[in-house]
């Protein structure tokens, strides 16, 4: 993905002139740059922040190293690098071709043959990395570039060599949840074996498009790599057996690098015997390749900050759809020996381009996209607060006032409802669906129960807490994970409050920690609370009239406080959800803040000094972010959508073109692969991810979005009514 440099880019790294942004991660940004002689290369950077940190240093010296131990039939030549450099920085060929994941979506599930003839060349390049006791440890489809002459394997940030424990210790586990290994989502070792698991996954995906153990939050598919069977009934059945062997949990029932690379029909082995691999690809993979390749020799884009000079005019045009496959071919296959190649440069840095590969006025308004049709609509009214749509199982869980419903989530039908009166007494865990017993029946004790998904009726409790009064309407069910329930709850005796830990499958309680009750009237003690790795991080409401919110983190085992703060809120409504990732805690108001789970403290703030315009009286700058693939998205005042790096707090796009919009700042936005949506006075909004810019509008008044990935849905929640539309 070509995008413009930002005022503070470098204008050369070493001998290099650089020339535009191709993407970044975590540890570094990537650039696309030419040598003197006209080399194009991709120029990796250690983020400057992170230079001093010397762990972090040696990291890069080993992707350098493991980039050239992979070479050039496989990965991707080192160009030249300078590990030493006050900014770390690694420069490799340019490979010219989408990643795997973006090939997959441009021309759908790959055939049997290139799924086989691409696990034989990964096969390979692993074997090759293994011989110098080298594991790759995050072998995932966007790393994993699809060229003319075979796939390429880029981005080492985390390989290692075998049995090396000194830069990420056993117990904590680092990759791609996705795609990782059981032992490695374990935190133990994760040896070569690890890899050809993971190499199994991509498999999977490049079949049937979809990753062997599905999508979600980072708990759920850890939890599913380590115990839940692979879905692999999309598979074609004559790889089916190979696979289940690759994806066996015991790493010494798996296969060897060399065996799955026989056993695929050995393609790929050696660069001879890849010159077929074209022959393979779907047209529509063959054009991404060419798009490529025509847009490096176009004139890079200016240099940001605004004004935004306007591109300039693009003259070539990528392959129309009636090119002969011949002419692709030659195309693509060219492309390689025109432009070199990109590896080792980060994750995912061919999403794609901002562009539309310059077909001109005529070619946009014909092929401009329309708003989808609606899937279904159902008369369901959204709640003030709590209104998100969670997938549970096969089905959808929503409020309706005072009712939590059960809904079809291919039809849209009630399948159940449950009298359940406030949001804040149930929760789910993505599989089952929890509530607090009634606090209207007398003399009962404070209780966790599970709401059947045929009928919605309460089951008999899990855990009943006697050291609770059970009749408390403020009593408040947090979440509910791996079988422990985490509640805020008044004591049966006093007036204390505490947050209580409940082991759902025990019946017991395993502790409690003194909080604050309720603040306000209407609302619970927290506005909302979730488990973040080792610590359970509350929300908590604010008092009559205050612009405060208290935040704080608490053992997860033993409950013990480990820090309490204030922070200032902005909006008609308070934030009724967390958006946090392993290390922080996200929050959009006058700025857009991160703070840390392990201290509170502030990692950093974006948006002092940023001119965004009239505020036109909004209390809020910054809109409700959600967090996607370590990007922060949320609307900037009536700017329009940014997207924000979630490690550094560095702007990576905003929006394009907006203008004569005001921006809902309290409606999260929803993403998907290919649009980000939001909400505004005119409706539904739908920004392109590639070009940045608004490409239709569905007239509709949202509260609240919700994106489903796993069922392919976008669910729009208006005041009476709740819609579901094709996610994109």
């Amino acid at each position: 993905m070509i995008s413009p440099l930002l005022h503070d880019d470098p204008h050369t790294v070493g001998p290099f002139r650089i020339l535009a942004r191709l993407g970044g991660g975590g540890m570094g940004t990537v650039y696309l740059a030419r040598s003197a002689g006209g080399r194009t290369v991709a120029v990796k950077t250690l983020h400057t922040r992170l230079a001093a940190d010397t762990t972090l240093r040696t990291r890069f010296r080993l992707e350098t190293d493991a980039a050239r131990v992979i070479g050039s039939d496989h990965g991707a030549v080192v160009v030249d690098a300078d590990p030493q450099a006050p900014t770390p920085w690694l420069a490799t060929e340019y490979v010219l071709g989408p990643p795997l994941d973006a090939a997959v979506e441009a021309g759908g599930p790959l055939p049997e043959p290139a799924v086989r003839a691409l696990g034989a060349a990964l096969a390979a390049g692993l074997e090759q990395l293994h011989r110098s006791e080298v594991v790759h440890r995050d072998l995932k489809p966007s790393n994993i570039l699809v060229t003319a002459q075979g796939p390429r394997i880029i981005d080492f940030g985390i390989a290692r060599a075998f049995g090396d424990e000194h830069l990420t210790n056993v117990g904590s586990a680092v990759g791609t949840p996705a795609f990782m290994s059981p032992e490695q989502a374990a935190g133990l070792e994760h040896a070569a074996a690890g890899d050809v698991f993971a190499l199994a996954g991509v498999l999977v995906f490049a079949a049937t498009g979809v990753g062997p153990f599905g999508g979600g939050a980072p708990t759920d598919l850890l939890y599913r790599v380590r115990f839940g069977e692979p879905e692999i009934g999309g598979v074609p059945e004559s790889l089916r057996p190979l696979l289940v062997r690759c994806l066996a949990k015991d790493p010494a029932h798996r296969p060897s690098t060399t065996e799955l690379r026989t056993a695929l029909g050995g393609a790929g082995a050696a660069p001879g015997d890849r010159g077929g691999f074209a022959e393979l690809l779907p047209d529509a993979v063959l054009r991404e390749i060419a798009r490529r390749s025509d847009e490096v020799w176009r004139e890079p884009p200016h240099r940001l900050p605004p004004p935004v000079p306007t591109e300039t005019p693009r003259t070539g045009t990528a392959p129309a759809p009636g090119v002969s496959r011949r002419q692709l071919l030659t195309v693509a296959g060219g492309a390689l020996l025109a432009g070199g190649l990109l590896g080792g440069g980060g994750w995912a840095l061919f999403g794609g381009s901002g562009d539309d590969g310059g077909g001109g006025a005529k070619k946009d308004a014909v092929d401009r996209p329309k708003p989808p049709n609606q899937l279904w609509s159902t008369t369901i009214r959204c709640p003030d607060s709590g209104g998100e749509v969670t997938r549970v199982g096969r089905n959808l869980v929503m409020r309706a006032g005072i009712v939590l419903c059960g809904i079809n989530a291919e039809s849209g039908k009630d399948t159940w409802q449950a009298n359940i009166a406030e949001t804040w007494r149930s929760a789910t865990d993505g599989s089952r669906v929890y509530a607090l017993r009634g606090f209207q029946e007398k003399g009962a004790a404070l209780a966790v129960c599970e709401v059947s998904p045929i009928d919605g009726q309460l089951g008999k409790p899990l855990v009943e807490l006697s050291a609770f009064t059970g009749k408390e309407q403020y009593n408040q069910l947090l979440c509910v994970v791996d079988g422990i329930a985490y509640l805020v709850a008044k004591a049966a005796s006093g007036k204390r409050w505490y947050l209580v830990a409940a082991d759902l499958g025990k019946g017991k309680e395993r502790w409690r920690s003194p909080v604050d009750g309720p603040q306000t009237e209407g609302f619970p003690p927290a506005l909302c609370g979730a488990v973040v790795g080792s610590r359970v991080v509350l929300c908590g409401s604010p008092s009559q009239g205050s612009k405060f919110i208290g935040l704080s983190a608490h053992d997860k085992d033993h409950g013990r406080q480990l820090w309490e703060m204030s922070e200032t809120f902005a909006g008609t409504t308070p934030p009724s959800r967390l958006v946090t990732d392993d290390r922080n805690l996200y929050l959009g108001a006058e700025s857009l803040t991160a703070r840390r789970l392990s201290d509170g403290g502030l990692e950093w703030l974006f948006g002092k000094g940023r001119d965004v315009g009239d505020n036109a009286g909004e209390e809020r700058r910054y809109g409700e972010p959600i967090l996607h693939d370590g990007v922060l998205y949320c609307t900037e005042a009536d700017q329009g959508l940014i997207a924000v790096d979630a490690l550094s707090g560095t702007l990576n796009w905003q929006e394009k073109g907006l203008s004569g919009r005001k921006n809902n700042r309290n409606v999260a936005p929803a993403i998907g692969k290919r649009y980000a949506y939001c909400a505004d006075d005119k409706g539904l909004r739908a920004i392109d991810l590639r070009a940045r810019k608004a490409v239709w509008t569905y007239e509709t008044v949202p509260l609240v979005l919700s994106a489903d990935a796993k069922g392919g849905h976008l669910y729009v929640r208006q005041e009476k009514r709740t819609i579901a539309l094709p996610l994109a």
